[in-house]
């Protein structure tokens, strides 16, 4: 089992770069549902989704492929 997840290249414990970026969809997909169910449009949720996607993703990317 060891060598498999070698071969995909996993490591016990340590988290994979791209969770951020599913936390950031998550909670962006969260904020979009309050304001749709509240009163069935987007109105205010366009600007914390795009600051989360923005801080959240940009971030993760940023760590993941920024230079050293």
């Amino acid at each position: 089992m060891s060598m498999m997840r070698d071969a995909m290249g996993g490591s016990k414990g340590q988290p994979k770069w791209w969770y951020g970026i599913a936390v950031a969809v998550m909670i962006c997909v969260f904020v979009l549902g309050i304001d749709v169910c509240h009163n069935g449009r987007i109105t205010w949720s366009v600007w914390p989704i795009a600051g989360v996607l923005f801080f959240g993703v940009g971030f993760t990317l940023l760590n993941k492929f920024g230079r050293d």
